[in-house]
């Protein structure tokens, strides 16, 4: 019996999934994502509606499009989805390069597909993408509310740092 990939990313979670995911600093289930930089201004990651358009930062609200999920992938990576997006089988992807958006689009195999942590300190965590790893680019919040997110070279930019809620 074959299985779609949105049934074996939901079996994968349902099945310890959830303690990997706090292993990445991942709170299990649903949750908001904000930037150390957006935080004040009270600003959570978005996910665009159908069409592949960048996620971007947004007033954070009880939205379905700002409740994130992290879906266990197997290396130590995840994949990123929303509650609004996941009946889609959408995830967060990082492939553009040279400062593009990051942009949901459908659950894929793909490096940039998949994202890991690493600890920032006080609660923060930097996220990459498989595909980004090798340039040292990491997932930045946008300067501006409705701006979207993208990779840029990681550094110690507050844009950069991002809290899970």
């Amino acid at each position: 019996m074959r299985i779609g990939l949105k049934t074996a990313l939901i079996a994968a979670l349902a099945v310890g999934g959830a303690s990997a995911a706090s292993a990445q600093g991942f709170p299990g289930g649903y949750f908001e994502m904000t930037s150390q930089f957006r935080e004040g201004a009270n600003e959570c990651l978005e996910s665009r509606s159908a069409g592949g358009g960048p996620a971007f930062m947004d007033r954070c609200q009880n939205v379905s499009g700002q409740q994130w999920r992290a879906i266990p992938a197997g290396g130590g990576y995840f994949r990123l989805t929303t509650q609004f997006r996941e009946g889609a089988n959408e995830c967060l992807e990082s492939n553009r390069s040279g400062g593009g958006p990051a942009f949901m689009d459908i659950c894929q195999n793909v490096s940039g597909q998949l994202w890991r942590t690493i600890p920032a300190g006080g609660g923060y965590v930097r996220l990459t993408s498989q595909f980004r790893e090798g340039s040292n680019e990491c997932l930045e919040s946008s300067s501006r509310a409705d701006g979207p997110i993208r990779m840029d070279p990681c550094g110690n930019f507050s844009g950069q740092l991002w809290r899970f809620n």
